[in-house]
């Protein structure tokens, strides 16, 4: 039986072979994300969430797509995979920072301090224990790389697109609770990694 992680090597694989004709470098995919997400970011604040959404879903996948092009040309690069999780980063914290124009509801405390809480402890900070105990040589590369969490960026987006359908078609609260779980999971993750570095 296939692990998920091998099903998503393998869509991406064919994904990459079906458009790896097309004349633009994984680099260009790459920009191209962070261009509609910076378009979806602008509907977002201007209230148009359905178009919002959208977008950044279509952002994602495009983002998705540099890689598997990359792999299936041939093409990886260091700066390639640098600029991609780069763009990763970009790509949420935008998302997330659009929403700090829209009017949502106030849970316990104003949303736009759980907004930046997710952005800080979830977008920047599980990548960032990683990437610094690499750095400083706490861990080798290869046991960095292979660090993980019970709540990554995959289940982040997952659980903020989910929240974001519920609100766009039940209740704004429904979204501004699936910031607070993931601001939650998000710190449950950047403790487990810490606790896994000093392990060695």
């Amino acid at each position: 039986m296939l692990k998920q992680s091998e099903i998503s090597k393998s869509l991406q694989m064919k994904i990459g072979n079906m458009l790896s004709f097309i004349p633009l470098s994984p680099n260009q995919w790459t920009v191209i994300a962070v261009i509609v997400a910076v378009i979806a970011a602008y509907e977002i604040a201007m209230g148009e969430l359905v178009y919002g959404l959208v977008l950044f879903i279509l952002a994602g996948a495009l983002d998705m797509i540099d890689g598997a092009v990359a792999r299936a040309r041939g093409e990886t690069t260091k700066f390639g995979g640098f600029l991609d999780g780069l763009s990763d980063r970009f790509v949420e914290a935008l998302f997330l920072f659009s929403l700090m124009f829209y009017p949502l509801p106030t849970i316990f405390i104003d949303p736009k301090i759980w907004l930046a809480g997710l952005i800080f402890i979830g977008t920047c900070m599980p990548s960032f224990v990683r990437a610094y105990a690499d750095h400083n040589e706490v861990i080798s590369h290869e046991k960095a790389k292979g660090l993980g969490g019970i709540f990554e960026r995959s289940e982040r987006i997952i659980l903020l697109a989910i929240g974001m359908a519920a609100g766009i078609f039940i209740s704004m609260d429904y979204f501004v609770y699936a910031v607070i779980l993931g601001i939650v999971l998000s710190a449950l993750t950047v403790i487990q990694r810490i606790v896994l570095i000093m392990r060695g």
